[in-house]
């Protein structure tokens, strides 16, 4: 009887402990390639940020501009590789305030990103956000809202 309760508890805490582990379905680079770095993923789908399209626009401490293209990837958990949608995000960031606002279409229309916002309203930009400007200066801007492991994808 011992044996069965101790086998049973072995069991079970392998399962919890199996289930309690993190698993990523997205790869931290696209396809292998290092310039193309995850910086979220919903529901299959992945973004990655094209590092070699990064451009500081601004660089006016405390102000600074970055645009940067980040790619769609659809079926991303699935292994699938092909970007269907790359979008070019301008990203305006205050250092001395900690404000990081996203253009809303092109033309200077500058939303603000809450560090503390939902992902609704924060996703996919936020983080491509913070990885521009990480990439950019080595610097993390709103970085109590990363983990290590977002920024040694760089």
């Amino acid at each position: 009887m011992k044996k069965i309760l101790l086998l049973l508890s072995l069991v079970c805490t392998l399962l919890l402990a199996g289930t309690a582990m993190a698993y990523d379905p997205y790869p931290n680079h696209l396809g292998g390639d290092d310039n193309y770095i995850l910086v979220d993923g919903h529901m299959g789908v992945a973004w990655y940020l094209d590092r070699s399209s990064l451009y500081v626009e601004k660089y006016e401490p405390p102000q600074y501009i970055i645009a940067v293209n980040v790619c769609q990837v659809n079926g991303a958990d699935r292994g699938n590789t092909a970007i269907s949608r790359v979008l070019t995000e301008r990203f305006f960031y205050n250092w001395d305030l900690r404000q990081m606002y996203v253009d809303r279409d092109g033309s200077s229309n500058w939303r603000y990103l809450d560090p503390n916002g939902s992902w609704a309203s924060t996703g996919i930009v936020m983080p491509a956000g913070e990885m521009a400007f990480y990439l950019a200066y080595d610097m993390r801007f709103y970085g109590s809202r990363f983990n290590s492991e977002f920024y040694q994808r760089s």
